[in-house]
């Protein structure tokens, strides 16, 4: 259907690149390409968005955990800290003599239910009830309970004397069996916890190694059930707990509601950014599109014909037509500029009727050259076209008498629609039209295709030919042999010189094509002189 062989003299050179092989890109594969970029990166915003959703979460969560810790800090600090050294002189005296200054120096200290005295692993003296005899390991487990000097926290479902009271027990050793006992009440550190809920958190929970958990609603679980892991725990560096919080519903989903649509925002604003990159890649290919179906609309584009003579005789015998285009600014365009383009778009079909009805009405009204083959260019998305069939007829059958639709193809389309190109071949073969492989024995060279399809010419490419009578003759003779072998004739592309006429003529190639015989005319100017002292023959 086009012919490279003219050219646009530098003009339209941007769209000359676009069609140039390795330097452009399908337009399908483009919006293909951008679509999956598109895609991948709504993905991406998507568990970006989540992910970063997560550590907002966890980082309020440590955030809390981080106060939660600094106030239990502070509360056990300020109990071991105040009044310390006279509550030590205490230690081992009698509580009769004693109780009223325990009771006093009680008052000092904040956060505590009451204060006791140690001798000899057991509680003597309480600032609440004075005289007392209880034994330490009721506030203190005995395995914390070694002979050492460091302080001792334990978390306790309760005392022996409020025994469903969860409290916090401190004990200072002055000695060996000997020092104070701190009974610390659980609700200021349930009501510490509780802030953390205020912030953001479901669930605020103490934990204290080997003895068990408080919650925020100042609960108690023994260590054996409590849980191993809620939320995120932090890590006192002064005391012997922790504290794990757990992020609120609300909290969570407002977190993924926030940054999923800054995540999504950016997607979008990405997205677009690549839809203007791959509009602007696109761009002159629609452009060129545009400019081909306003030529249509036009008259710019019309159709010349380069003949295909008899070797023998040099007489006409069939003619290839050739789409040209004169662009009203540009100048002559080349078809390899626009036809590339065309062939992988929708506006293939328009291009393809008006070859085909141009070339039936060219040839019916401008010649008379009886019989005559006519010799149409076929692209690989025409057969996929469900109306190209119907299309092809119609023009075939509005032929005049002795003249011949002859359909070109490419060896590469065969290659990869064999079914469908069949069933093409099949319907037009018995309605009369006739089909040629064009540019054999280039790229995808596969002597198969000639048994597989019924072919009736075979294209010689003018590669071969420009080397006919340089030591390339046995390749064309080779060709035109197996061709004649499938019952197909050769023909030669490409002849320029009378040197390649009399090779080809000699190998036995029965027809041929090029400037030798004339350049594509118009159908009212087609000719060509016979070879002188030969008589005509038709086939």
């Amino acid at each position: 259907m086009h012919d490279p062989s003219n050219s646009a003299a530098g003009k339209f050179s941007a769209l000359r690149d676009l069609a140039t092989p390795g330097r452009s890109v399908a337009p399908r594969l483009t919006l293909v390409i951008a679509a999956l970029c598109c895609v991948v990166v709504t993905i991406g915003a998507v568990l970006w968005g989540e992910r970063y959703a997560a550590q907002e979460v966890e980082a309020r969560e440590s955030l809390i955990g981080h106060d939660m810790v600094e106030s239990l800090d502070r509360v056990l600090t300020t109990v071991r800290s105040q009044r310390r050294d006279a509550l030590r002189e205490l230690v081992g005296q009698s509580c009769a003599k004693v109780a009223m200054r325990l009771a006093e120096l009680e008052t000092y200290v904040q956060y505590v239910r009451g204060i006791n005295l140690v001798d000899h692993n057991r509680l003597s003296c309480s600032s609440v009830f004075g005289p007392m005899d209880v034994p330490l390991s009721a506030y203190v487990p005995p395995r914390d309970t070694p002979e050492t000097r460091d302080i001792i926290v334990n978390l306790l479902a309760g005392t022996p004397f409020q025994p469903g009271t969860p409290v916090i027990s401190m004990f200072e050793p002055t000695d060996i069996g000997s020092g104070v006992q701190y009974t610390i009440e659980g609700i200021y550190v349930a009501d510490a916890l509780a802030h953390g809920i205020r912030y953001g958190a479901q669930q605020v929970i103490l934990l204290m190694p080997g003895s068990g958990v408080l919650n925020d609603k100042g609960e108690f679980t023994t260590a054996i059930k409590a849980p191993d892991h809620v939320g995120t725990r932090v890590h006192s560096t002064q005391w012997p707990f922790s504290v794990a919080v757990l992020a609120s519903d609300g909290l969570v989903t407002e977190m993924r509601w926030k940054y999923g649509l800054l995540f999504a925002a950016g997607a979008i604003l990405v997205n677009l950014l690549i839809a203007a990159i791959a509009l602007l890649a696109l761009a002159p290919h629609r452009q060129l599109l545009a400019a081909v179906r306003r030529g249509l609309r036009l008259g710019q584009l019309y159709v010349v014909y380069q003949p295909v003579v008899e070797m023998a005789t040099r007489k006409i015998v069939g003619v290839e037509a050739l789409i040209r285009w004169t662009h009203p600014r540009w100048g002559t365009v080349s078809p390899s500029v626009f036809m590339a383009q065309v062939e992988r778009s929708p506006l293939l079909s328009s291009v393809t009727r008006f070859a085909l009805r141009t070339a039936a009405a060219d040839i019916a009204q401008r010649t008379d050259i009886r019989p005559l083959r006519v010799a149409v260019n076929v692209a690989p998305m025409d057969l996929q076209r469900k109306d190209f069939v119907a299309d092809v007829l119609a023009i075939n059958h509005a032929l005049p008498s002795g003249v011949t639709l002859v359909l070109e193809l490419t060896e590469r389309f065969l290659l990869e629609k064999q079914s469908r190109t069949q069933a093409v071949f099949d319907t037009l073969k018995a309605n009369g039209v006739l089909f040629a492989i064009d540019d054999f024995g280039t790229q995808h060279s596969n002597l198969d295709l000639l048994g597989r399809f019924p072919f009736d010419y075979v294209k010689i490419d003018g590669q071969f030919v420009r080397q006919v009578d340089k030591g390339g003759a046995a390749l064309i003779k080779a060709i035109a042999a197996v061709a004649k072998h499938f019952g197909m004739e050769a023909i030669a592309e490409g002849v320029e010189t009378e040197a390649q006429h009399a090779a080809l003529r000699e190998v036995g190639v029965p027809f041929a094509q090029g400037y030798l015989y004339q350049r594509p005319v118009r159908a009212s100017e087609l000719f060509v002189e016979p070879e002188p002292h030969m008589t005509t023959t038709r086939l």
